[in-house]
């Protein structure tokens, strides 16, 4: 009896395919296997992996049946990633590469829509860019001006220091030359 219940439960488990002896062999099985991975990164939460994993199977298997699904999900999986440049890029490229495959007229427009928004975007992360390096070169350019400024300000109290030396000296001479001017006519 038991003997017949594990039969009955292996050829369940080989019949239903349940994960045991899945298929990864070929180019097609190794593509519905990085999908899924895609899709199980993607369901935890993982965007940037999942976006990684679609991206492989778009790249690497660009003629199975996995791709416009593939690439469609790379650029979603990379516009939802957290914020940054590369991201942006990287969706941008997959979403102008998913524009090329054959789409319906409404969402080919939805993809031109995120298209153009991605492009603001990149351009707005550009000038960001441009901006932070010109704020650094006036950093740069003030703190130079600060320490010429700080520099000028010392030789500045060097000097007045040398004038009042000076002054208090020629007040002296002065003070002398009107003594010897007074005992001369004494």
């Amino acid at each position: 009896m038991r003997r017949t219940l594990w039969i009955f439960v292996a050829a369940g488990l080989a019949l239903t395919g349940c994960g045991l002896f899945q298929n990864t062999s070929g180019p097609v099985g190794r593509a519905g296997y990085l999908m899924r991975l895609a899709d199980s990164l993607e369901h935890e939460g993982a965007f940037q992996k999942a976006a990684a994993e679609y991206a492989t199977v778009a790249e690497g298997f660009p003629e199975s049946s996995y791709y416009p699904t593939a690439v469609r999900r790379a650029a979603l999986m990379f516009s939802i990633s957290p914020y940054s440049a590369k991201n942006d890029s990287a969706a941008y490229r997959w979403y102008i590469e998913y524009l090329s495959l054959s789409l319906s007229k409404p969402e080919r427009e939805n993809v031109r829509v995120s298209v153009e928004l991605l492009h603001r975007i990149l351009l707005l992360h550009g000038q960001i860019t441009q901006m932070y390096t010109a704020a650094d070169s006036l950093s740069v350019l003030t703190k130079r001006q600060d320490l010429s400024i700080t520099a000028d300000s010392h030789r500045m109290q060097e000097l007045e220091f040398q004038l009042q030396n000076a002054q208090a000296e020629l007040k002296k001479i002065k003070e002398i030359d009107l003594r010897l001017s007074k005992s001369m006519l004494h």
